[in-house]
Protein backbone atom coordinates (compact mmCIF):
# COMPACT_ATOMS: atom_id res chain seq x y z
CA UNK A 1 0.00 0.00 0.00
CA UNK A 2 1.74 3.37 -0.86
CA UNK A 3 2.71 5.58 1.97
CA UNK A 4 0.17 8.34 1.86
CA UNK A 5 -2.24 10.06 4.70
CA UNK A 6 -5.19 8.80 3.08
CA UNK A 7 -3.63 5.32 3.86
CA UNK A 8 -2.80 5.99 7.88
CA UNK A 9 -5.48 3.76 8.88
CA UNK A 10 -4.71 1.10 6.77
CA UNK A 11 -4.14 -1.87 8.85
CA UNK A 12 -2.94 -5.55 8.39
CA UNK A 13 -0.84 -8.51 9.47
CA UNK A 14 2.26 -7.21 8.06
CA UNK A 15 1.86 -3.75 10.00
CA UNK A 16 1.42 -5.71 12.89
CA UNK A 17 4.69 -7.42 12.47
CA UNK A 18 6.40 -4.41 11.48
CA UNK A 19 5.36 -2.52 14.42
CA UNK A 20 6.16 -5.08 16.89
CA UNK A 21 9.90 -5.18 15.32
CA UNK A 22 10.23 -1.40 15.00
CA UNK A 23 9.41 -0.85 19.04
CA UNK A 24 11.41 -3.47 19.61
CA UNK A 25 14.65 -2.51 17.71
CA UNK A 26 13.61 0.69 19.65
CA UNK A 27 13.48 -0.53 23.07
CA UNK A 28 17.03 -1.70 22.34
CA UNK A 29 18.55 1.01 20.85
CA UNK A 30 16.90 3.98 23.49
CA UNK A 31 18.71 1.11 26.20
CA UNK A 32 22.23 1.92 24.75
CA UNK A 33 21.49 5.58 24.27
CA UNK A 34 21.09 5.53 27.59
CA UNK A 35 23.92 3.56 28.70
CA UNK A 36 25.90 5.89 26.11
CA UNK A 37 24.48 9.19 28.15
CA UNK A 38 25.01 6.98 31.59
CA UNK A 39 27.38 3.86 31.54
CA UNK A 40 25.03 3.28 35.12
CA UNK A 41 21.99 3.77 33.49
CA UNK A 42 19.13 1.08 34.58
CA UNK A 43 16.80 2.52 32.31
CA UNK A 44 14.67 -0.04 31.15
CA UNK A 45 11.23 1.04 29.78
CA UNK A 46 9.78 3.84 27.65
CA UNK A 47 9.62 6.18 30.64
CA UNK A 48 12.95 5.40 32.16
CA UNK A 49 14.55 6.47 28.46
CA UNK A 50 12.70 9.59 28.62
CA UNK A 51 13.94 10.57 31.68
CA UNK A 52 17.72 10.18 30.33
CA UNK A 53 17.29 11.14 26.99
CA UNK A 54 15.38 14.13 27.50
CA UNK A 55 17.92 14.56 30.51
CA UNK A 56 20.92 14.95 28.43
CA UNK A 57 18.91 16.30 25.41
CA UNK A 58 16.63 18.18 26.23
CA UNK A 59 15.74 19.01 22.32
CA UNK A 60 15.37 15.58 21.62
CA UNK A 61 11.87 16.21 20.92
CA UNK A 62 12.11 18.36 18.38
CA UNK A 63 14.23 15.54 15.81
CA UNK A 64 12.15 15.97 12.26
CA UNK A 65 12.63 13.35 9.87
CA UNK A 66 11.74 13.52 6.60
CA UNK A 67 10.59 10.85 4.10
CA UNK A 68 11.43 13.06 0.87
CA UNK A 69 9.99 10.54 -1.71
CA UNK A 70 6.32 11.23 -0.60
CA UNK A 71 7.34 14.61 1.15
CA UNK A 72 6.52 13.81 4.47
CA UNK A 73 7.93 15.12 7.60
CA UNK A 74 7.44 13.33 11.04
CA UNK A 75 8.57 14.91 14.98
CA UNK A 76 7.85 11.20 16.64
CA UNK A 77 8.91 12.21 19.71
CA UNK A 78 7.00 15.37 20.10
CA UNK A 79 4.94 14.06 23.05
CA UNK A 80 9.16 13.82 24.77
CA UNK A 81 8.65 17.68 25.23
CA UNK A 82 6.30 16.83 28.27
CA UNK A 83 5.40 14.02 30.16
CA UNK A 84 3.48 11.69 27.70
CA UNK A 85 5.15 9.07 25.43
CA UNK A 86 4.46 9.12 21.72
CA UNK A 87 1.14 8.18 20.66
CA UNK A 88 2.24 5.32 18.37
CA UNK A 89 3.96 4.02 21.03
CA UNK A 90 1.01 3.84 23.15
CA UNK A 91 -0.68 2.72 20.57
CA UNK A 92 2.11 -0.33 19.84
CA UNK A 93 1.58 -2.10 23.45
CA UNK A 94 -2.10 -2.30 22.60
CA UNK A 95 -1.06 -4.53 19.58
CA UNK A 96 1.96 -6.10 21.62
CA UNK A 97 -0.43 -6.96 24.81
CA UNK A 98 -4.26 -6.71 23.14
CA UNK A 99 -4.02 -7.32 19.62
CA UNK A 100 -7.56 -9.17 19.86
CA UNK A 101 -8.98 -5.96 20.64
CA UNK A 102 -6.31 -3.27 18.91
CA UNK A 103 -5.56 -4.50 15.49
CA UNK A 104 -6.43 -1.92 13.66
CA UNK A 105 -3.59 0.32 15.71
CA UNK A 106 -1.34 -1.71 14.05
CA UNK A 107 -1.67 0.87 10.97
CA UNK A 108 0.67 2.62 8.31
CA UNK A 109 0.76 5.98 10.58
CA UNK A 110 1.89 4.00 13.36
CA UNK A 111 4.49 2.29 11.69
CA UNK A 112 5.71 5.52 10.04
CA UNK A 113 5.71 7.01 13.23
CA UNK A 114 7.55 4.48 14.96
CA UNK A 115 9.84 3.54 12.11
CA UNK A 116 11.45 7.32 12.68
CA UNK A 117 11.24 7.18 16.13
CA UNK A 118 13.82 4.43 15.80
CA UNK A 119 15.49 6.21 13.05
CA UNK A 120 15.95 9.78 15.00
CA UNK A 121 17.37 7.27 18.10
CA UNK A 122 19.81 5.35 15.49
CA UNK A 123 21.42 9.36 14.96
CA UNK A 124 21.67 9.89 18.52
CA UNK A 125 23.31 6.72 19.00
CA UNK A 126 25.62 7.05 16.28
CA UNK A 127 26.06 11.10 16.05
CA UNK A 128 30.16 10.42 16.10
CA UNK A 129 29.74 8.63 12.83
CA UNK A 130 26.89 10.90 11.33
CA UNK A 131 29.02 14.09 12.15
CA UNK A 132 32.33 12.94 10.52
CA UNK A 133 30.27 11.41 7.15
CA UNK A 134 31.22 8.19 8.05
CA UNK A 135 27.47 6.59 8.64
CA UNK A 136 26.72 3.76 6.47
CA UNK A 137 24.75 2.16 5.31
CA UNK A 138 23.35 5.64 4.39
CA UNK A 139 19.17 5.39 4.86
CA UNK A 140 17.09 5.03 1.65
CA UNK A 141 13.83 6.53 2.52
CA UNK A 142 14.43 8.25 5.66
CA UNK A 143 16.37 12.02 6.15
CA UNK A 144 16.98 14.48 9.14
CA UNK A 145 15.76 17.51 8.52
CA UNK A 146 18.55 19.57 9.46
CA UNK A 147 21.03 17.83 7.04
CA UNK A 148 19.15 18.06 3.90
CA UNK A 149 20.80 15.81 0.88
CA UNK A 150 23.52 13.04 1.53
CA UNK A 151 24.05 11.71 4.44
CA UNK A 152 27.14 11.06 3.39
CA UNK A 153 28.04 15.21 2.00
CA UNK A 154 26.28 17.20 4.00
CA UNK A 155 29.19 17.98 6.39
CA UNK A 156 26.70 20.73 8.49
CA UNK A 157 24.04 18.42 9.94
CA UNK A 158 23.51 19.06 13.48
CA UNK A 159 21.37 16.94 16.03
CA UNK A 160 19.90 19.45 18.89
CA UNK A 161 21.73 19.31 22.05
CA UNK A 162 24.83 17.75 20.26
CA UNK A 163 27.53 20.30 19.15
CA UNK A 164 29.67 19.39 16.13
Amino acid sequence: MEIDPSNDAAFSIAYTKLLLSICSEIDVVAKLVCKSINPNSTASNIDGYRSEITGRYPNFHTVECLIPRYGLQIEPWANWSGVTNPQWWTDHNKVKHQRNLHSALANQKNVKEGLCGLFSLLLYYHHSELYSADLEPLPGLLDYDKMPGNLSVNPGAVLPDIPR
